[in-house]
């Protein structure tokens, strides 16, 4: 207390002597001199203060009270019983398209050439099928005296199967007329047309038995057959048949199979009549290692043809393995050997101006080494090449008979021939257009036994199958045929050789959708117009167009 009334004396008496000065300069004009003596040894003492803290006494808490009880209750009760009605989401049935069984095409050509086409058909049904084609195709003139070299075609197709939940039953019965002329005659020699006419008809029935379920390890396929043909001689010849297929699968990569054919082939003709036997047996096990598919197995085979003395019993290797370098690329190779059947009714399906009187044998193809590759560019474009190497004994070829150059004779070699091809493809497939080309080199090496010549087979053939889809309105479509290097002998010239020009043929067609049940369309085959010869002295028609409508029902 003393200290603070101390300290404002101190500032009272700095702050009034200027004051006092002031005053005095206002009265007298001048400072005077003040001395002013501080003392600053002073020490001020204070007594220590005493501080009394009371510490608080500790609460008793006790010994942990009374004991806390818990009590559960079990609360029961029932729930309603839960009805839930909901509405599944429903998918819109998609309407199934209207299906047309049957169709009808009609047209007609230069040549005289009428043209009908039928297919009939029964609608979806998941217990049986049946239907029925019908073609009828004559042109009443040809390339060469008019009448004299027209030819036609009429068949007949029924068939029908039955789906139960084992096996599929299949049946068909078909008929086929095909008239010809011998046309190739000499130049300016009068020939009435009834008097070189050519006609075959063929009628053949057939049955099969198969598992309906495809997915099954085990798949089988049973059929018997018969066909019977004649022409407008005397040549008659009936084929009657029967074969087995089935399989076995142990795993996706790993599988079994037995392929059995039997035939009874009779022929008859003015100096000829003949019963033949063929017996074909080939097991076979597919499977895979490192990645490579692998078939192994034989070819055992019975016949009894008598040309050149041959064994009549036969046994073949088969071994085939292919790898997958990538997923658009594939190699494989194999070797193989196999009898290949022929019957008069095949070799006029090849040549259907044959002489009377032919005899007829198997072709023994007694190895064939072949390899290859297949892939694709893109998933619209494929490709394939690929060469063979086979030697046969009684390779048949035709040649004109010496007696009469209008018709031909079937000649065999009883020796090796070695027969060489090399082949490649190209295919293209999308929404709007289809088209495959494809070419084929031969290359033979004939005995002198029958002239050193492959008479009447090709060296090269080259072919171009194509369609185009515009709008969906306008379907059009090219074909292209190409070969050469055919040889002939004519015995008019002492038996020279001769070398058929090459031949080139394009057909253009066109259909036009009128709706979705008419449409109309014209046609145009050897547009080149080359009379092109296939066999020595018959050459082909000239440009040829047809046009005509076509309904479905």
């Amino acid at each position: 207390m003393q200290v603070r009334i101390l300290g404002f004396l101190v500032v009272f008496l700095l702050i009034s002597l200027p004051l006092m000065a002031q005053e005095d300069w206002e009265n007298d004009g001048e400072i005077e001199d003040v001395e002013i003596e501080i003392i600053k040894d002073l020490e001020i003492t204070l007594p220590r203060a005493n501080r009394n803290f009371d510490k608080i006494a500790p609460v008793n808490i006790g010994d942990g009270g009374d004991e806390v009880t818990y009590y559960f209750n079990t609360i029961n009760f029932t729930l309603p019983a839960l009805d839930l009605k909901m509405r599944p989401l429903r998918i819109k049935d998609q309407p199934i398209s209207k299906l047309y069984g049957n169709y009808v095409k009609a047209g007609f050509g230069n040549y005289t050439t009428p043209y009908f086409e039928g297919f009939f058909n029964s609608k979806r049904n998941n217990q049986y099928a049946y239907g029925a084609h019908v073609n009828y195709l004559n042109s009443k003139t040809g390339p060469v005296d008019d009448e004299n070299s027209g030819s036609g075609n009429f068949g007949v197709d029924l068939f029908g199967k039955a789906f139960g939940k084992i096996a599929t039953l299949s049946g068909e019965l078909n008929y086929d007329r095909d008239k010809f002329h011998f046309y190739g005659y000499d130049d300016g020699v009068e020939v009435g047309a009834d008097s070189i006419r050519q006609i075959y008809n063929t009628v053949r029935m057939a049955t099969s038995i198969s598992n309906t379920d495809k997915s099954s390890a085990v798949g089988y396929n049973l059929g018997v057959s018969y066909q019977n043909t004649s022409d407008d001689f005397e040549a008659k010849e009936g084929i009657f048949g029967a074969d087995l297929s089935t399989s076995y699968s142990f795993s996706d990569d790993a599988s079994v199979s037995l392929k059995a054919e039997y035939n009874l082939i009779s022929r008859e003709d003015e100096l000829l009549n003949t019963t033949r036997n063929l017996l074909k047996l080939k097991p076979l096990v597919l499977f895979e290692v490192s990645g490579i598919n692998i078939e192994a197995g034989f070819n055992a085979i019975y016949e009894d043809d008598t040309l050149g003395g041959a064994d009549e019993l036969h046994f073949f290797p088969l071994a085939k393995a292919s790898y997958d370098l990538s997923d658009y690329l594939k190699v494989y190779a194999g070797i193989s050997g196999d009898i290949q059947k022929q019957t008069y009714n095949s070799l006029v399906a090849a040549n259907p101006y044959l002489q009377s009187n032919q005899q007829v044998f198997h072709n023994h193809k007694t190895f064939d080494f072949y390899a290859g590759l297949e892939g694709k560019v893109t998933s619209k474009i494929g490709f394939g090449a690929g060469f063979s190497l086979a030697n046969y004994q009684n390779l048949h070829y035709f040649i004109n008979d010496p007696t009469d150059q209008s018709r031909f004779v079937v000649a065999y070699d009883p020796e090796n021939t070695a027969v060489a091809n090399v082949f490649g493809e190209i295919s293209v497939t999308n929404d709007k257009l289809r088209a495959t080309l494809r070419g084929d080199y031969f290359g033979y090496d004939v005995n002198e036994s029958i002239g050193d010549e492959a008479w009447h087979r090709p060296n090269y053939q080259f072919s171009l199958l194509s369609t185009y889809n515009l709008y969906d309105k306008l379907l059009l479509g090219a074909d292209f045929y190409a070969f050469g290097g055919i040889n002939a002998i004519d015995f008019n010239n002492g038996g020279e050789t001769v070398t058929l020009d090459p031949g080139f043929d394009l057909n253009l067609k066109a259909d036009y959708l009128i709706s979705s049940k008419v449409s109309a369309f014209v046609q145009f085959n050897n547009i080149f117009s080359q009379s092109y010869e296939q066999f020595y002295r018959y050459p082909s028609r000239q440009l040829q167009f047809m046009a005509g409508v076509t309904y479905s029902f």
